[in-house]
């Protein structure tokens, strides 16, 4: 494998019958079905749906630098050769703009990334790099970056809030596979020991604070929610040492999330989650039927859960939806790729699929349009500004363990289309609310 990078312009997936199709889908690879916001960005947008889906991040160097972090999925870009024996060759370009955060006229930064790669045959990899950025002490930034596959003629656009004014923010911090490899999602798979970098804070002790809480689910959109608030007394506290290169090893978790501090007096810092060894796949039986409860009733539900054999409960609870294997077994599929997406896409200090926004994702499927602000989504089922579509609208919340968390604006003029939606479910047929 070559990559060749230039710069350009400024510097920059009980009945036997359907227990085949239940275990055919704990190892069915789940596709993302679009592009959304990943950690520590504020929007994203692409000119076609299932392409590119990058995982980008911001690591605050020292008080006047900055690093963009990027990975691509090589099966997410189109590799394409010329000659019948010759080799297989992606083209991509990575341009950002840097503007001061709320000024979106003034360009103070720019610069496009050529990236190229050959291979023989084609090969499931990841395209990772990094790009240096010129950010100064007490100053905020929006970093918009633009990604193009031109072998296949798409791009992408996301926008990244840089917060060089607040030094405790999570982008001070940097966790790594191996002390070299950045780990993109705020949530761990695995036990093994991680990496924590930190420059600013290098030699420094930081406080590690362990968190073992059980969220609820989200409740239907058309119901009374009255949120509580948020036990701020960790389970446990520990604490690491950066070395003079600011960077420590760290423990993994069995579940539950770290708040790693490098300042106790407030509640920032970095947030890592474990919830699960597959997440966000779903890998076993069990693991099926929580996501059931938004289509299932209260004593399904608890059947399910109190069930000796999750598994053939699960194959006879699809069995009473349909008399149809095909429909059983598109029904199963469409479900829980919903279920994976809305873990991937909308994890926040819980699992994707029991947040608001995952719930809608669930049971209602892709919005035909997603519109996004700093500080919103709405989303959009059926024709924009048409009075007969349906719009959801969901309000970012400050979150000291998460920049994903949003929260919807609930209504009773939901309620008549929930119940049409769950039924729809219930009746055997995949909903779809566009």
């Amino acid at each position: 494998m070559t990559i060749v990078i230039k710069r350009f312009f400024r510097s920059k997936g009980h009945q036997k019958i359907l227990l085949f199709f239940i275990l055919s889908f704990l190892f069915y690879q789940c596709t993302p079905k679009k592009n959304v916001i990943k950690r520590n960005t504020i929007t994203a947008k692409s000119t076609k749906t299932n392409v590119l889906n990058p995982y980008l991040i911001v690591y605050n160097t020292s008080l006047d630098s900055s690093r963009l972090y990027y990975s691509i999925a090589s099966e997410n870009i189109l590799y394409i050769r010329k000659e019948k024996l010759g080799a297989y060759n992606s083209s991509l370009e990575i341009s950002y703009y840097l503007y001061p955060y709320g000024d979106s006229k003034t360009i103070i930064d720019s610069s496009t990334v050529a990236i190229k790669d050959k291979v023989r045959s084609k090969v499931s990899k990841k395209i990772m790099g990094e790009i240096p950025l010129k950010t100064l002490k007490n100053r905020d930034y929006l970093l918009k970056i633009v990604i193009k596959d031109l072998n296949r003629n798409a791009s992408i656009e996301n926008k990244i809030y840089i917060n060089k004014t607040d030094i405790d923010n999570q982008q001070y911090f940097l966790l790594l596979k191996d002390s070299v490899t950045p780990i993109y999602e705020n949530y761990i798979t695995d036990s093994n020991s991680l990496f924590l970098a930190s420059k600013i804070n290098q030699n420094k002790t930081l406080v590690v604070k362990y968190f073992e809480r059980d969220f609820k689910i989200a409740a239907p959109p058309f119901a009374s929610v009255n949120t509580l608030p948020f036990d701020y007394t960790p389970n446990s506290k520990s604490e690491v040492k950066l070395n003079s290169e600011g960077i420590a090893s760290i423990k993994s978790l069995a579940k539950g999330f770290l708040l790693i501090q490098s300042d106790t007096t407030n509640q920032k810092g970095l947030t890592l989650f474990k919830f699960s060894e597959n997440f966000p796949k779903i890998k076993n039986a069990k693991g099926m039927i929580t996501p059931l409860r938004y289509i299932c009733s209260t004593a399904e539900y608890n059947d399910l859960l109190s069930s000796p054999t999750p598994k053939l409960s699960v194959d006879e609870f699809w069995l009473t939806k349909t008399s149809s294997k095909d429909r059983a077994r598109e029904l199963i599929k469409q479900y829980y790729n919903r279920v994976q997406s809305a873990n991937k896409h909308y994890s926040s200090y819980k699992e994707g699929w029991k947040t608001d926004r995952g719930m809608i994702h669930i049971i209602y499927g892709t919005p035909t349009l997603i519109r996004r602000t700093p500080n919103s989504e709405i989303w959009i089922y059926g024709e924009e500004n048409n009075l007969i579509s349906l719009n959801f609208i969901f309000r970012k919340r400050d979150n000291p363990f998460s920049d994903n968390d949003y929260k919807l604006e609930r209504s009773s003029t939901y309620k008549s289309n929930w119940y049409r939606a769950v039924d729809t479910w219930r009746a055997g047929r995949v909903f779809y609310g566009y």
